[in-house]
């Protein structure tokens, strides 16, 4: 009996203690105007970020972009890309990601090559290629080492083998589709 009064006894005690620490903590809530900004440090942000990569596309396309010494381009903040002209064509770019971190340049040309690969749609690619540093396919088309694979009515693909697989730097291809007269060029490659 005496046993269980103790018992009953420290669990009156304990609530007791909890119930005034409460009503001290919503005191204390109650006295922080509603209007009142609490500063977060953006280092705790980024440690809070479920992103494996820099999702910040502006800030990494614009460094990417001066160091290829481009200093002319619109930015659209709805895509995230960045749009210029080089050699006559309207290039499309942009780089970053949460998951994936994509190098990305879309070619819009008048050549028109009607399925056909020839010497002046490769040079213009291989251009591209290497100006934005997509060293794998700048060299691989230099030295020819890539496959056409046909997909559709519109559009082919250029396959390229990887020389690295354990740079973890995934160079899938290119592909190079008609549209409205225009051909419509996409270089690419992410890291996983």
């Amino acid at each position: 009996m005496k046993k269980t009064f103790y018992s009953v006894l420290i669990l009156i005690i304990s609530l007791s203690c909890t119930e005034k620490k409460t009503q001290k903590e919503n005191t204390i809530i109650k006295n922080i105007k509603s209007d009142s900004v609490v500063k977060i440090d953006d280092d705790e942000l980024e440690k809070d970020s479920d992103c494996a990569f820099d999702d910040n596309y502006k800030k990494i396309t614009e460094e990417w972009l001066s160091e290829l010494e481009i200093k002319k381009y619109v930015w659209d903040s709805k895509s995230n890309k960045a749009t210029l002209i080089y050699n006559n064509d309207t290039l499309t770019v942009y780089k970053g990601g949460c998951t994936h971190f994509v190098s990305s340049v879309e070619i819009k040309t008048n050549i028109y090559p009607n399925k056909e690969l020839d010497s002046t749609l490769i040079r213009k690619i291989n251009d591209v290629a290497c100006k934005f540093k997509f060293n794998n396919y700048c060299k691989k088309l230099i030295e020819g080492q890539f496959k056409k694979i046909d997909n559709s009515n519109s559009s082919f693909f250029l396959e390229f083998e990887d020389d690295d697989p354990e740079d973890n730097l995934i160079s899938e291809g290119i592909e190079i589709s008609e549209k409205e007269k225009h051909t419509i060029i996409t270089i690419s490659e992410y890291y996983n």
